[in-house]
């Protein structure tokens, strides 16, 4: 568990993404070719199935990268993660399993792996949430499938490490949000969706509905922010460290910077009767902060240009 200094990044190795068209693996292909690697291929499903182990030898043997950052795993927001538990554990933990086993017999030289903080016990004994605390409990019942197929994927890199000698950098990611999100209002993560929910108000009439209060608290990133710590982490850290801001705001804050960028004039329906998952999680950046790494984007100004993006790219955003 302990994060030390492992194998650094060179700008002419191949690298593979996996779950490369998504928020995070879009933003993170713009990174990693803004920073100079210029060698990155990034299947798409019906290119590449990850649940086939077959195939997915086969496009490894064919390509031989020397780096992964595996972003692939099947996702859900609050809802959608508490009515398909079993899929969320069963589809990840295959895709994990295929993953990492060809990364190991072919030679991979690094790995990345997009790990959740929904993976941590919770109630929580103590906040900001820390990368020690991860064993010390079982997740939120309503995440418990995500989650432990998360924690599964810790498992099975440290035995790889140490009976193969696969190096990995397990980062433990906090609420992304940001431009090519999938924005969906009934399923999806929270700042998409109240995005999509916004967009309805304004231009079809629906009232404006938020989940819960507004008291309820979260760590929210920027995709953009997210994949430069990670090639932050992966160039200077091997083991675990938690990606995150390291700031806690609730989702009244996130609703007020929605209406302002958005210009809403309207009434908000607070639904205090709608889940609304941990009531308050902050996640420690320390680790990061300790290589240098800084967030660039502030809450207003990550969800304007959120806004923005989808206000002009509706007809294809992935809804």
């Amino acid at each position: 568990m302990l994060v030390a200094n492992g194998s650094r990044l060179e700008r002419d190795q191949l690298v593979l993404v996996t779950g490369g068209h998504g928020l995070l693996g879009k933003t993170l292909q713009s990174e990693l070719r803004a920073q100079g690697f210029e060698n990155i291929i990034a299947p798409k499903r019906n290119e590449l199935d990850y649940l086939d182990l077959e195939a997915t030898r086969a496009f490894f043997s064919e390509h031989r990268p020397h780096v992964v950052f595996h972003l692939a795993s099947v996702v859900f927001g609050l809802l959608g993660n508490m009515e398909n538990q079993v899929r969320a554990i069963a589809d990840s933990t295959i895709i994990n399993h295929n993953v990492f086993l060809t990364s190991a017999e072919m030679g991979v030289k690094k790995i990345f792996f997009a790990g959740s903080v929904a993976s941590y016990p919770f109630p929580y004994t103590s906040l900001p949430l820390r990368e020690d605390m991860l064993w010390q409990g079982v997740p939120h019942a309503g995440e418990f499938g995500y989650a432990h197929a998360k924690r599964h994927a810790l498992a099975y890199l440290e035995l790889l490490r140490d009976n193969t000698g696969l190096d990995f950098f397990y980062g433990i990611l906090t609420n992304l949000y940001g431009p090519n999100d999938r924005f969906d209002d009934a399923h999806g993560h929270v700042i998409p969706s109240l995005i999509r929910k916004m967009h309805r108000a304004i231009h079809d009439g629906d009232p404006f509905k938020v989940w819960g209060s507004g008291v309820a608290k979260r760590d929210f990133m920027h995709a953009r922010d997210a994949a430069a710590a990670i090639i932050a982490g992966m160039d200077q850290l091997s083991g675990v460290a938690n990606i995150s801001s390291g700031e806690s705001v609730t989702i009244r804050n996130v609703v007020e910077a929605l209406v302002k960028a958005a210009h809403y004039k309207e009434e908000i329906i607070w639904e205090v009767d709608k889940p609304v998952g941990v009531p308050d999680r902050s996640v420690s950046n320390e680790i990061l902060r300790e290589i240098g790494f800084r967030c660039s984007y502030g809450l207003d100004e990550g969800i304007r240009e959120t806004w923005e993006w989808f206000e002009n790219h509706i007809l294809s955003a992935r809804l």
